[in-house]
């Protein structure tokens, strides 16, 4: 058959789209980007597959790029489409003289981030983004759109010379998973205590105190049951947090005064990995976050109704409401832009137990 890959003609903006559309659905494609530059998949005279880049200026003396869209339709798939696209993008970064390529990559996309990590590509930290770029990594956030995703991590493949890289290894890595926790959960803590000011009340200590305690409690449980989860199953995982997730969940509490829980997850320690083979300890493992939420929030809906002196106590209406909050995304929303929560993996792992979590969600909310 003849497949090959070449540049988008501009007549052809329409078709991309619509291939797009196919691949990533109607509400994902409201973000489809064409970049500077696109090539087209073409198999048999027909455009079944896409890549969208664009480069930019991070500083005076160096630029960067970005792959903003790779997709192909099933037919294409099994032929090295995806492959052939990504070595035409790089090949066109390799001439603009790139000395950095980019891509945004949801954490359990394995698809992508192996393809991806094939071409020299990994993980780049909060930590390492700050000490190559400083300030302006807020440019590469942006034009990657790393700014407004959930639950994706940021990708790079970087020119250094020997003795850059050398030097940089030395004074970058990533922190504990302890300290990116505890400061993520600190964040969330903050962003409580704004809703209470947003909202014109006075922050109490009884206010301060509870976001205190209750935030990272309820962070730290679910994660906690996730680990033993997957350890009960012989997966080794590593905790990550969502950087740019924690950005957006500021300006809702900000701008909306929602909650917005952004609390990072668990992943495999492995950087290869297919999600499908994976996939039988990974929905446990989710099940087992989602499972204890949901036991957690109907317990403490339980000791509201109780009679109890202490069913009205400020902790254990926060807590409820958190609960509420947090079971939407973590459970009922599996799919974009939410598909990083557990959700996501409960339901491509059993169906039935999807539907017995998200009915119990639901119930918690009517009552």
């Amino acid at each position: 058959m003849d497949a090959h890959v070449r540049e988008m003609q501009p007549q052809e903006k329409k078709t991309l789209r619509q291939v797009m559309r196919r691949c990533f659905g109607w509400f994902a494609s409201l973000f489809f980007d064409l970049g500077s530059k696109a090539y087209v998949y073409e198999l048999e005279g027909r455009i079944v597959g896409g890549t969208t880049v664009s480069k930019f200026r991070i500083d005076d003396e160096r630029s960067g790029g970005v792959v903003k869209w790779i997709f192909t339709l099933p037919e294409a798939r099994g032929r090295g489409a995806a492959s052939a696209l990504l070595d035409a993008a790089m090949e066109w970064f390799d001439a603009q003289q790139c000395d950095a390529v980019f891509a945004c990559i949801e954490g359990y996309n394995t698809a992508s981030s192996n393809r991806f990590s094939s071409r020299g590509f990994s993980i780049m930290s909060l930590r390492e983004q700050l000490s190559r770029y400083g300030l302006r990594t807020a440019i590469v956030w942006v034009q990657s759109v790393y700014f407004v995703t959930i639950g994706h991590f940021l990708w790079a493949r970087v020119i250094d010379s020997d003795e850059a890289a050398e030097a940089r290894s030395a004074t970058t890595g990533n922190p504990s998973q302890a300290l990116s926790f505890l400061v993520t959960a600190a964040l969330h803590v903050l962003f409580a205590m704004l809703l209470v000011l947003r909202s014109g009340d006075q922050l109490t200590t009884g206010f301060a105190l509870t976001f205190l305690v209750v935030v990272p409690s309820l962070f730290g449980i679910r994660l906690l049951s996730m680990r033993l989860a997957a350890s009960m199953r012989g997966l080794a995982t590593e905790y990550r947090p969502w950087d740019a997730g924690v950005v957006l969940s500021f300006l809702v509490h900000l701008l909306f005064g929602g909650i917005f829980p952004s609390t990072g997850a668990l992943y495999p320690k492995a950087q290869v990995y297919r999600y499908r083979d994976e996939l039988p300890r990974l929905g446990f493992m989710a099940f087992a976050g989602a499972a204890e939420l949901l036991g957690t929030g109907w317990v403490i809906y339980a000791l509201t109704r109780s009679g109890v002196s202490f069913a009205d106590a400020l902790p254990l209406q926060v807590a409820l409401t958190y609960v509420r909050v947090f079971l939407i995304f973590d459970v009922l929303i599996p799919i974009f832009p939410f598909e990083c929560f557990n959700g996501k993996r409960i339901f491509d792992w059993n169906r039935i137990l999807w539907f017995g979590c998200a009915a119990a969600t639901v119930g918690l909310w009517l009552v």
